[in-house]
């Protein structure tokens, strides 16, 4: 590919190798077993890492991308190789351990797997989640975790994720259970985008299993649906690690894409800024023949540049922030940075203090609208009591009046009374009838 560099390159590697030659060999029977392959792959990268070393030290952009890009592939290649041939792992106890990196040869042992799965989870689990607003379209990293949540849901499995699917309990499952959570809740919390990180989404969905064989592993031989429901926990539970593993080899490639496909371009927009930088100085040399004056020149860069570059770890990479315009010199660079520094740390201990006004300000509102509600309800009880004894004083005012007229009203009721009581004594009354006088004649 590079005709120009072949001599340079036959010079600086003593054992070329590439993946065209590595795939024929395989297919003429030429290796023995699987680590002679292994081995061969890794020096490929590993190639391409020595080679290009000393271009990316001092920071040549086609080194620099090849040597990043190689760093990332030898790694990826270790775990895909402990990944896929299992079959042929080993428990020798004498071979090195490696235990993260990007290694130039390592032993197809089960510790090494172990490590590896480690390395893995560590990037992947750890990687926040690209989110969306509720009811957009799912972002690459949100789609990993659905796809294991379907992955779970498969018609094949009906009968032993059918336990499992909704948070539907025994009533004493919360006294052994502290958390219970189902499928249908890591859904709907996947859908509210309410999960920040993968490693998230996968705890949830182990906790699932892992609450199911706590639960029916002392019930599974005296109750049967105990026991279907053990042995449907232990088959899903494995199903998930399956999709777990592939995950993590799907992602933590495409993680470690990305970040080199970042650190590539901001690497070319530096190159691209140092370009205009030469172009401005040497417009400014044939505007100005002769001066030794010194040029300043201000660019607005992404980051400070060094001339000896900081050797860049696995998937490590900056996260740069535009700063302010700086002139180009050492010196001025050193002392724009102390006051950005400078700045940087009045600008927090002041926002630090309008955090704490804000606090304040916002406490004090909330006792001033306690203290109102307690005034309110003050109120209201004073009202209430007050309207009380209005009503009980026209309630008093009102019998008084009903008392002064009851005496003149109750006395013929009262006569009635006593004439219609049986047990009065009875009063006999008799009419006689007058004499009739006899008429004296009295003479004259």
């Amino acid at each position: 590919l590079f005709p120009d560099i072949r001599d340079t390159y036959a010079a600086k590697i003593e054992n070329p190798m590439d993946l065209t030659t590595a795939e024929a060999k395989l297919l003429a029977g030429y290796y023995t077993n699987a680590e002679e392959f292994i081995t061969d792959i890794a020096l490929v990268f590993s190639n391409a890492i020595a080679f290009n070393k000393e271009g990316h030290d001092v920071g040549e952009l086609m080194s620099c991308a090849y040597y990043e890009a190689s760093t990332h592939l030898l790694k990826y290649i270790r775990w895909l190789s402990l990944e896929l041939l299992q079959p042929y792992l080993t428990d020798c106890l004498d071979s090195p351990v490696v235990e993260s990196g990007s290694a130039s040869e390592w032993k197809l042992t089960n510790r090494n797997r172990e490590m590896a799965r480690k390395e893995m989870e560590s990037v992947v689990f750890n990687e926040l989640l690209d989110k969306t607003e509720p009811g957009d379209k799912f972002s690459w990293s949100e789609q990993e975790c659905e796809k294991l949540l379907k992955s779970l849901r498969h018609m094949s499995d009906y009968k032993h994720m059918g336990y499992f699917v909704q948070m539907n309990f025994p009533p004493d499952y919360t006294a052994f259970i502290s958390k219970p959570i189902a499928w249908d809740k890591c859904q709907e919390k996947l859908k509210q985008r309410k999960y920040n990180t993968i490693g998230e989404t996968v705890a949830d969905l182990r906790l699932i299993f892992v609450n199911a064989i706590k639960y029916n592993e002392g019930a599974r031989h005296v109750s049967k649906v105990s026991g279907m429901a053990y042995d449907s926990a232990i088959h899903m539970s494995g199903k998930l690690e399956a999709a777990i593993d592939k995950m993590l080899l799907t992602v933590g490639d495409r993680i470690g894409r990305e970040r080199i496909d970042m650190i590539t371009s901001h690497r070319e927009m530096e190159e691209k800024e140092r370009a205009e930088e030469a172009q401005r100085k040497s417009q400014w040399e044939k505007e100005n023949p002769g001066s030794t004056v010194e040029v300043k020149t201000k660019l607005r860069i992404i980051h400070q540049r060094n001339s000896h570059r900081k050797k860049m770890t696995d998937f490590e990479f900056p996260f740069f922030d535009e700063e302010e315009d700086q002139v180009e010199s050492h010196t001025d660079s050193l002392e724009h940075a102390k006051a950005l520094f400078k700045k940087q740390r009045e600008a927090r201990a002041n926002m630090q203090d309008i955090a704490l006004s804000v606090g304040i300000s916002v406490f004090r509102r909330h006792q001033e609208v306690a203290a109102a509600k307690a005034w309110v309800h003050q109120m209201a009880r004073k009202a209430h009591a007050e309207r009380v004894r209005i009503e009980e004083e026209e309630a008093a005012a009102k019998k008084e009046e009903n008392t002064e007229e009851t005496p003149a009203k109750q006395i013929g009721a009262c006569v009635q009374s006593v004439l219609n009581d049986d047990s009065r004594k009875q009063i006999k009354m008799a009419i006689h009838k007058p004499k009739k006088l006899k008429r004296k004649l009295f003479s004259l």
